[in-house]
């Protein structure tokens, strides 16, 4: 059998010199190259339109790979890997019940095909036409800190991956003075998201992030090829071959890193995280705004939906890596090969300088790889991750700085601001995010992993979920409703994140002394609930109130609302979105296939379905295999690896795909973006000229 990767050395020492030349000269190469793009993106940022959504000018293509980089983030691989090496492939298991219930969201564009009509920049600017101004404003300020506190630990996870991956020293003695290194990286660092967001706004992040995405794609190709190629030396030269692999892996009875069924003893990212993730997947869609420029970007919301359906190629890849990386540290540090114990050695030596145990989890994976990279593929690897962080950074800083000038300042000001103003507005806020985003990580302790953190700090807005799904397909959905739900929600996961902060710093210890719970002493170490569950019940809660509130107050008056008009549907559509070329019979209606869709969509779309309907097919049958004849570590082992070659052969021909579509969208960007007839009016607020003549 084929090794399925190998790892480093043949015939040559361990490099623990770090990057070389070469590899800071591809490094700054990407940077300077980017650099020009944006430079020559500003040129078509000309209002607010432009710098908020790129006018709505934006193909499937791009999208779908800048929104896609933009999402996968430094810190995305930084979490994912993280997750993979305490749960293995049982967390890929259990992932895969997502995916058929995930693209029927997407087949269908559930919230993302109606927000795209609303023709809104933001979610709050949403609000304020479904419900009111007043809640616009609550919202939109509660959205805007649940948002930079869950950016706020991004440029920390990053910079310290990268200072880890390139052996960056944290203090430097030089001119008689101690250099922060560190606090130096995060201003850098996001010294450069906030160039890139401010600078030309959604034009020029959607085209660098959609370069970046390129460049990743083709990048983690090339990896995963260095990976197989390794394999195939000769076993003399020092490799690990997929048995390696299977001797590596845990097999211990309820944390098994192969069996799903065998892995209850996994704390963290075990099957509840999955399924209430399944739940979320429906409940959440849309709800949160890290990327809202991409949401508004699109030119019809026919594009929309093609993107989001086109995700579930796009991402092939980088799926692969989130397996392929953290599988070969979990090789090199098992007892069980003794051929990497002098290369486990200096691992373990760099981690034990970490005092933090969660950051050590974080950083297992950088400071392996740097080990087993050769020149080339260090810088290579270096300008991905460089990239990823950097795609992320400037679309997060540009979303909730946007959100912070529309929600939350302007609605306050009784006379607009100029189209420049307007624009400056936006400017100083992403500076301000920026800002935010160095005090919080240099100070801020990390004590979960970064999924969980994640759960937890969206769950802030998890009060968002009713309000939208309610407000876009429920004409009886209620104002006074989504203020119950909404804030119900925010309360109870700011209550949450206290007690994960404060749990093992004293509190749990004086509530021992005071109530004397013994489930109190069980869970002195970590505070019980993580952030998964607490999302859930958030989610329960804040569903239950709106419907319960919102029909009461239809039983007491409230008139129903005027979707059509909100989403600008027959004699209210103005913009010409909703392009007839025909009808469809009623099995494409089911599948939600509209007149726009082309004979090529439609084999996108059958092509999406098939996918997802094969490995929706293999769940249901292993499922019934272990419950009936049983399963054992050879069987499951066997089905990782098919997985992994069937979507290696897919990847790469999907990133061709890709790249040549994403070329012909950015020309036509560009040439839509210089001919378009621009409307300074069109700056995201809303119009209430019909409520005021009705009140006069």
């Amino acid at each position: 059998m084929m090794p399925f990767f190998g790892a480093v050395l043949r015939q040559v020492e361990i490099n623990y010199s770090g990057m070389q030349v070469l590899d800071w000269a591809i490094v700054i190469g990407m940077i300077v190259l980017l650099t020009g793009v944006l430079l020559y993106c500003n040129h078509y940022t000309r209002n607010v339109a432009d710098f908020l959504a790129a006018n709505r000018c934006a193909g499937r293509y791009i999208l779908g790979i800048a929104e896609g980089i933009a999402g996968f983030g430094l810190i995305s691989a930084v979490a994912s890997w993280e997750a993979f090496m305490k749960s293995g492939f049982a967390a890929t298991w259990w992932a895969m019940i997502n995916a058929p219930f995930g693209l029927v969201l997407s087949l269908v564009a559930w919230v993302t095909y109606r927000m795209r009509e609303t023709r809104c920049f933001t979610l709050a600017q949403f609000y304020e036409m479904r419900y009111s101004r007043k809640f616009r404003l609550a919202a939109g300020m509660i959205t805007f800190l649940s948002g930079v506190v869950n950016y706020g630990i991004f440029p920390m996870v990053s910079v310290k991956f990268l200072m880890a991956f390139c052996k960056i020293p944290y203090h430097v003695e030089w001119l008689g003075v101690n250099w922060d290194i560190y606090a130096i990286m995060l201003a850098f660092c996001i010294g450069m998201g906030v160039f890139f967001a401010a600078f030309g706004g959604q034009v020029a992040i959607m085209v660098t992030d959609f370069m970046q995405g390129v460049l990743c794609n083709i990048a983690f190709v090339i990896f995963i090829f260095f990976i197989f190629k390794l394999g195939d030396w000769d076993a003399s030269g020092g490799f690990v071959g997929w048995d390696q692999i299977a001797d590596a892996l845990c097999k211990e009875s309820g944390k098994s890193h192969i069996n799903p069924f065998d892995c209850g003893k996994i704390s963290d990212f075990n099957i509840w995280y999955y399924l209430i993730g399944f739940f979320s997947l429906f409940y959440s869609r849309g709800g949160w705004q890290g990327s809202a420029g991409y949401a508004a970007a699109a030119k019809t919301p026919h594009e929309r939906k093609m993107a989001g359906v086109m995700g579930t190629w796009r991402g092939l890849a980088q799926g692969l890596i989130l397996m392929l990386f953290p599988l070969a540290v979990i090789a090199i540090m098992s007892p069980n090969l003794p051929e990497f114990a002098e290369l486990r050695e200096v691992i373990n030596g760099k981690l034990a300088l970490i005092s933090n145990a969660t950051e050590r989890g974080q950083e297992m994976v950088p400071i392996a790889l740097s080990l087993i990279m050769p020149s080339g593929l260090l810088g290579l690897f270096v300008a991905v991750m460089f990239a990823a962080m950097l795609s992320t950074d400037d679309t997060y800083m540009h979303s909730w700085g946007s959100i912070l000038v529309q929600d939350v300042i302007l609605p306050f000001k009784k006379k607009p601001l100029t189209p420049q103003q307007h624009i400056w507005a936006l400017r100083l806020a992403i500076l301000g995010v920026g800002v935010f985003g160095w005090v919080f990580s240099y100070f801020w302790e990390q004590e979960t992993p970064v999924l969980l953190f994640f759960s937890l700090t969206g769950a802030v807005v998890s009060g968002a979920g009713p309000a939208i799904i309610g407000g876009l397909y429920w004409k009886r959905g209620g104002t006074i409703a989504a203020w119950v739900s909404y804030f119900f929600g925010a309360s109870s996961a700011v209550l949450g994140i206290v007690l994960q902060q404060t749990w093992t710093k004293g509190f749990a210890k004086w509530l021992l002394e005071n109530t004397g719970w013994e489930w109190v002493a069980n869970h002195m170490d970590t505070f019980p609930i993580h952030g998964q569950y607490i999302s859930f019940i958030n989610m329960i809660s804040c569903t239950t109130l709106y419907v319960v509130i919102s029909l009461i107050e239809h039983r007491a008056g409230k008139p129903d609302f005027n979707l059509d008009k909100m989403l600008h549907r027959g004699k209210y559509d103005t913009s010409n979105e909703h392009v007839e070329k025909g009808d469809v019979g009623f099995i494409e209606r089911i599948f939600g296939i509209t007149p726009e869709f082309t004979l090529g969509d439609k084999l996108i779309y059958a092509a999406s379905i098939l996918w997802t309907l094969i490995w929706c097919i293999v769940f249901i049958v292993f499922t019934a295999l272990y419950f009936t004849v049983g399963m054992g570590n050879d069987q499951w082992l066997t089905l990782w690896h098919v997985k992994i070659y069937v979507t290696l052969v897919l990847g790469v021909g999907c990133t061709v795909w890709f790249l040549i579509g994403g070329i012909v969208d950015i020309i036509q960007l560009f040439r839509s973006l210089e001919h378009a007839v621009r409307n300074d009016a069109d700056d995201g607020s809303v119009s209430h000229d019909d409520e005021d003549k009705a009140k006069a």
